[in-house]
């Protein structure tokens, strides 16, 4: 039986990590360990682990480095055969981690297993059909992601699928080795896009497995701070990952997106922020083209096999608005399939 090493970033999350905690000492899988990497909490939350989880591995930052900095924290100490890395706010059925590590040792060519998230119930809907928080990720060809079946019911002869993302999942040593880890100049959001994108142009495939299950006291953050660092990291990883010849096609698709995203920024107060987060990417432009050097001179996958799972209309998560379903989706559709052809 293989050695799971389960990661869990953590930073003032106290109370939802306990529940996190308890879910892993309740797993039915025999060969694991649990390592909290804790960013700089001020709640206590150290205590807690040290206190009330003594098996569990505590990895104490001093100062909050970002998710994926932190995962990659836990990486370095971890001794499994497979990793899965765990936001604080998650609770695990007890089965959850098991199934994943059976789809990776039944399939070679899956390098990444992606568990069903649902919303964790709360006391008025503890009778309702639970809902589905993600069933991996879907991926716009601008690089918008959002979590493929958000919000639907939970159906119980789901399928095993392919996705383009996984928000969390498990993978193996070998894929890590092969691959890294996440990119720590990707401070929050889109770490995980962009690690699950490494992971498909070295040849392997995500794949959701149903039967692995866990909950997600979920709330989604509108914040100003949350629209900047994603789309800041949302630039980032295209300008790195794509093909040049991919890029140029479909640049007058990206620019209408961040027309869009301009014209947001406006009228949510976070312009000057979307402002910044240009200045940052010309920036870093040279470490960007570095990376994207490495990347490009590795990589086993063509964009052409890439693309096949990308999305030609995009999706905000819990955001509706007209011009986005009657305008700019429209147009995004419509111009995918002029190019597609060509990448």
């Amino acid at each position: 039986m293989k050695k799971v090493s389960v990661i869990v970033v953590n930073w003032n999350g106290k109370d939802v990590l306990s529940g996190c905690l308890r879910s892993l000492a309740e797993q039915d899988y025999e060969n694991y360990e649990v390592l909290v990497v804790d960013n700089g909490s001020e709640d206590g939350s150290q205590a807690l682990v040290k206190n009330e989880f003594p098996s569990v591995k505590l990895i104490e930052n001093g100062r909050n480095l970002g998710f994926g900095t932190a995962v990659n924290k836990g990486f370095e100490r971890a001794e499994g055969d497979y990793f899965i890395f765990l936001n604080n706010d998650l609770v695990l059925q007890a089965d959850c981690i098991r199934q994943l590590a059976i789809l990776l040792d039944l399939d070679s060519s899956v390098g990444a297993a992606i568990p069903k998230i649902l919303y964790y119930p709360d006391n008025d809907s503890l009778k309702e059909t639970a809902k589905i928080n993600s069933y991996g990720v879907l991926v716009n060809y601008t690089g918008i992601a959002c979590p493929n079946l958000i919000g639907q019911p939970d159906e119980p002869d789901l399928s095993l699928i392919e996705s383009a993302c996984g928000g969390i999942f498990m993978f193996s040593r070998e894929v890590y080795e092969e691959v890294g880890g996440f990119d720590e100049d990707l401070f929050l959001y889109h770490e995980d896009h962009d690690l699950s994108w490494r992971i498909r142009m070295m040849g392997w495939k995500l794949m959701v497995a149903p039967a692995s299950v866990c909950n997600h006291h979920y709330n989604f953050n509108k914040g100003v701070l949350k629209f900047y660092r994603s789309e800041k990291n949302r630039l980032h990883i295209l300008l790195k990952n794509f093909e040049c010849k991919t890029l140029w096609l479909i640049a007058p698709a990206v620019a209408l997106v961040e027309l869009a995203q301009i014209v947001h920024s406006i009228f949510h107060g976070w312009f000057f922020l979307k402002m910044k987060s240009y200045l940052e990417i010309a920036e870093q432009s040279i470490k960007i083209s570095r990376k994207r050097r490495k990347i490009q001179s590795t990589r086993k996958v063509a964009d052409k096999e890439i693309i096949k799972l990308y999305q030609d209309t995009i999706a905000v998560t819990e955001l509706k608005n007209p011009l986005v379903d009657y305008f700019l989706n429209p147009i995004l559709k419509v111009y995918w399939v002029c190019v597609r052809g060509w990448i």
